[in-house]
């Protein structure tokens, strides 16, 4: 992207010594006492830039020239040396240098002249041919010249406390085309690129389709409230809220008797559950002893046959042959298994009888748990049918009640709400009704700046004030209606004296054209400012190490290396003299205002009446 800095100015000519200012490309400082000619620098670089003096806004190196003939200003480019050189009292600029993309000639100032010095600084920063820029809402058009945009890059001493936006350039442009000339510098859009407004004929028919669109919009609603108002009409004076509170405590009522029913419905369950465990237990139990009853029969019979069997053998002794040898021998009865066979048919009856006792008793145990069964299962049935027959049908009933009345609030809720948009857009029906027919198509150029594109540079904004410690930095924006900027919502104007417009116009300004270099955009690499701290005091309890002019001049220094700054300032406004730089970041110029000592002022050989 195509930059330049100022490298030298020279002031030469009528037999004097010439006076020359070498500037750095980093931060450069012109200072010293009143009257020494610190703004006669910026007035001989803004005379090289092409102005043109008027009767209300004169140059000071025209009207008092003491005999100097010549500006020269010399421009460092990428491609090398861009020399200007103007003769004081003469509206044409000699162009030459090192730079051959530049053509050397002879131009005039005049905009529209076929050799004009505008081609020349607009190509120095990268513009080829010519550009239309708005001026004026009516779609009227100017051309873009250098002069409308030095102002974001060179401050004038007449111009820095100024009340107005430092965006806007000082004099009559006119509102519209200052931000035109910036837009273009940032995005490349020139009049040509910006979306025309709305032919008139459009614009009627859109306006015609919108009042259909509301007075349909409009009718409908009437409708949906005169049917609302209808089907509320059924409901009467009734306090509808009163009923849904009863209906409510009726549903309450009923829902506590509905959960303690099922809570006992469930209770009795498992109560019959537990009583059916026993009645199992019982069964088992029954049917132990029916196998040990048969079991003490069998018994019984088996012991009863041994006994009378034993009762009817002989007493005498039996012959029989042994079952190995076959030799006869001789068994005696043995009567003894005979009384223990009754003995043991004695306590197997006696174990009858008490298993009889046994089973009489748990037949009753088993009486007793059906006959609770029955009396549970009785219970839960009642239970259930109350659930069932009784508080469930009641409260399925108040709930359609409930209902019933929530559907009449919802509409009186809807009612309220078709009436306020009936007569909103019945209101938006009498204003396109009564509205003027558009006449004119108008640009607000305001309108063409994106978020996006105002956020960035209010970032970069906020960064500088922070940076200086101006109060309430964060707060600050760019007024999209004044397009000037505003810290804790209040205008520049309103909020600030002259000597904090001072400041604020020059970090405006400031941030601006390293915002436009950050995009890319189209800007030389200075910026110079006259008497920026000149005009603003600050209270005295703020210690000195943390004035608002110390912190904001730390800024410049620290970022030196950025782009080209040159600021002009009285010696005694400044909150401290920088140190000289060995790699030429930073360069003091002070005269001294003392023949003797150093350099008196800027023009050699011109000294203040009191000092000759």
């Amino acid at each position: 992207m195509n930059r330049f800095y100022i490298e030298k100015l020279v002031v030469s000519g009528g037999g004097h010594e010439s006076s020359v200012i070498d500037f750095h490309p980093g931060f450069n400082l012109v200072t010293g006492p009143s009257n020494t000619g610190k703004s006669l620098v910026m007035d001989c670089i803004d005379y090289a830039f092409g102005f043109t003096p008027k009767e209300n806004h004169p140059s000071k190196i025209v009207d008092n020239n003491n005999g100097y003939e010549k500006i020269t200003l010399y421009l460092r480019t990428a491609n090398g040396t861009v020399i200007l050189e103007r003769k004081i009292g003469e509206n044409k600029i000699s162009v030459s240098g090192s730079d051959s993309s530049i053509e050397h000639d002879l131009y005039s100032l005049g905009n529209n002249a076929k050799k004009s010095i505008n081609t020349v600084f607009l190509q120095l920063i990268g513009i080829d041919g010519d550009h239309k820029v708005l001026s004026s809402e009516k779609g009227a058009t100017q051309k873009l010249t250098w002069r409308s945009m030095l102002h974001l890059f060179f401050i004038r001493q007449a111009d820095v406390a100024r009340e107005t936006s430092a965006l806007m350039a000082p004099g009559g442009m006119g509102k519209t085309a200052s931000p035109a000339v910036l837009l273009y510098l940032l995005t490349g859009r020139d009049a040509n690129n910006l979306e025309k407004p709305e032919d008139p004929e459009i614009s009627k028919a859109k306006r015609k389709a919108l009042t259909v669109y509301i007075r349909d919009k409009a009718n409908r609603l009437t409708s949906r409230r005169e049917e609302l108002e209808e089907m509320l009409s059924a409901g009467g004076d009734t306090d509808v809220r009163a009923v849904i509170d009863n209906i409510q405590k009726e549903i309450a009522a009923i829902q506590t008797q509905l959960d303690a029913a099922s809570k006992e419905s469930q209770q009795l369950m498992s109560e019959i559950y537990e009583q059916n465990g026993k009645l199992s237990e019982c069964n088992t139990v029954v049917h132990n002893f029916s196998v040990l009853h048969r079991q003490y029969q069998s018994d019984i019979k088996r012991l009863g046959f041994i006994v009378d069997g034993g009762v009817g053998m002989p007493a005498a002794s039996v012959k029989r042959h042994c079952p190995f040898c076959d030799s006869e021998i001789e068994t005696k009865p043995t009567p003894q298994y005979i009384s223990a066979s009754a003995a043991e048919l004695n306590k197997i009856k006696v174990h009858l009888s008490e298993l009889g006792e046994a089973q009489q008793s748990i037949d009753r145990q088993q009486q007793a748990v059906v006959e609770t069964i029955k009396a549970l299962e009785t219970r839960k049935a009642q239970v259930d049918s109350l659930i069932s027959d009784d508080l469930q049908p009641r409260l399925s009933s108040f709930k359609q009640k409930l209902e019933s009345k929530l559907q009449f609030l919802r509409l009186s809720s809807e009612l309220d709400v078709v009436k306020q948009d009936e007569t909103q857009y019945k209101s938006e029906l009498f204003e396109k009704e009564t509205e003027e027919e558009p006449e004119n198509p108008k640009y607000n150029i305001f309108g063409y700046y994106d978020y996006d594109l105002v956020h960035g540079f209010e970032t970069k904004l906020i960064e500088v004030l922070k940076e200086s410690h101006i109060g309430g930095a964060t707060t600050a924006r760019l007024n999209m209606k004044n397009f000037d900027i505003e810290i804790g919502g209040l205008k520049k104007a309103v909020s600030s004296g002259g000597g904090f417009c001072g400041i604020l116009n020059t970090i405006t300004a400031y941030s601006m054209s390293g915002y436009i270099i950050e995009q890319d955009g189209k800007a030389p690499g200075f910026f110079a400012v006259d008497s920026a701290l000149t005009q603003l005091s600050e209270a005295e309890h703020i210690q000195q190490s943390d004035t608002i002019k110390r912190n904001f001049v730390q800024y410049l220094l620290n970022h030196a290396n950025e782009r080209q700054v040159i600021m002009v300032e009285q010696k005694k406004r400044m909150p401290f003299i920088p140190q000289e730089s060995e790699n030429g970041e930073i360069h003091v110029i002070e005269f001294s205002k003392e023949k003797d000592t150093g350099r008196y002022g800027f023009l050699n050989d011109v000294y203040n009446p009191e000092d000759q």
